[in-house]
């Protein structure tokens, strides 16, 4: 290899590049299933209560009298309960033109509770929290509907639908933006598991719930993954690809090997470590790319250590089929050509 290393760091390069954009997007694809587990865990409910008819509270518009909450309320099974309201806006205030937003509404000091990560949760209709990733610090003023509202806390990963971030406001208030006053919510959310709930409404677990804010994402998360498969191909064809050339560099010095009497199974070992020895490097590179491309990011991605770890078994498994083109050549390798003159 020492004889071939420039031909071997431009494959290392071109195949790391390759991983790391595999590795990206891998963790582009879990952000998207991850920030769907926190949405819905943020309530905090065991129980959720739709109108019939309807596939969640996250991706229909159909809300449900308050009123409801009531004879909920009395079932046996039932700990406590709140009204809910969920929909998409766009706020003015964090950056220049307007800013897609998804809002949660929810009255003060109910089963919901925002873990601000600075500042405190709203209580009055004036007031906001918002994500962290809509990059406004406390005492910014965000126009939400025409309405005035002063962030009064941070929250951390609050988002969804592919990235977009969260403001969270008092019921009250989300009543007025989204239904003209009126005593609606999208969904009651409960803790605890009634036994019944009245004709026209069903309940929902968090884990439905979750994989219905999921669904809209299904065609972007499968995309995704077609194309990570596409680019685990490419890199093992560059892989191989460098093996290949390498193989066809050394038949003489293979044929001179066999006709020394060195095993072909020691021969085949040789090729195989360099293979492997390729792989590993190209990911070692791409783990160093992709941690380096992650701040560029405007969705908040993480590549973790169980992603670097299956990305090392991946690119073990590459550099072990990538080999295998050089391993025929040396097997089938004539002695004889070693003491060829062409």
């Amino acid at each position: 290899m020492q004889w071939r290393i420039r031909r071997i760091v431009l494959g290392v390069l071109a195949a790391a590049l390759v991983l790391a954009m595999t590795l990206l997007l891998g963790a582009v694809h879990d952000s998207f299933l991850s920030e769907t587990d926190r949405a819905v865990g943020f309530f905090g409910a065991d129980t959720w209560v739709v109108p019939e008819g309807i596939s969640g509270p996250f991706t229909t518009n159909s809300p449900m009298n308050t009123a409801a909450a009531i004879p909920l309320g009395r079932l046996p099974g039932t700990e406590e309960v709140a009204a809910v309201a969920i929909f998409r806006h766009v706020v003015r205030g964090a950056a220049p033109g307007y800013t897609d937003v998804n809002v949660i509404a929810y009255p003060p000091d109910s089963i919901v509770r925002a873990r601000t990560i600075a500042g405190r949760e709203p209580r009055t209709v004036d007031e906001v929290a918002a994500d962290e990733q809509l990059h406004v610090p406390i005492g910014r003023v965000l126009t939400l509907a025409g309405r005035r509202l002063t962030v009064v806390g941070i929250v951390h990963g609050l988002t969804y639908n592919g990235g977009t971030p969260t403001v969270l406001v008092t019921l009250t208030q989300g009543q007025q933006i989204a239904f003209g006053g009126q005593p609606l919510a999208s969904a009651l959310i409960m803790r605890g598991e009634p036994e019944g709930v009245p004709d026209g409404l069903r309940t929902m677990t968090p884990t439905q719930v979750r994989d219905d804010l999921r669904r809209p994402l299904s065609v972007a998360t499968g995309t995704i993954g077609v194309l990570s498969i596409l680019l685990w191909v490419v890199a093992a064809g560059i892989v191989g690809f460098i093996c290949y050339l390498s193989g066809l560099d050394r038949m003489r010095d293979l044929a001179v090997f066999k006709a020394i009497g060195v095993t072909t199974r020691r021969l085949v070992s040789g090729v195989v470590v360099e293979g492997l020895l390729v792989s590993v490097l190209a990911a070692a590179v791409a783990v160093t790319l992709a941690l380096l491309f992650v701040p560029v990011f405007p969705l908040a991605v993480e590549v973790t250590v169980a992603s670097c770890l299956q990305l090392l078994v991946v690119a073990l498994v590459i550099g072990l089929l990538a080999s295998g083109a050089s391993v025929r050549q040396a097997v089938r390798v004539d002695p004889a050509l070693a003491f060829s003159h062409s």
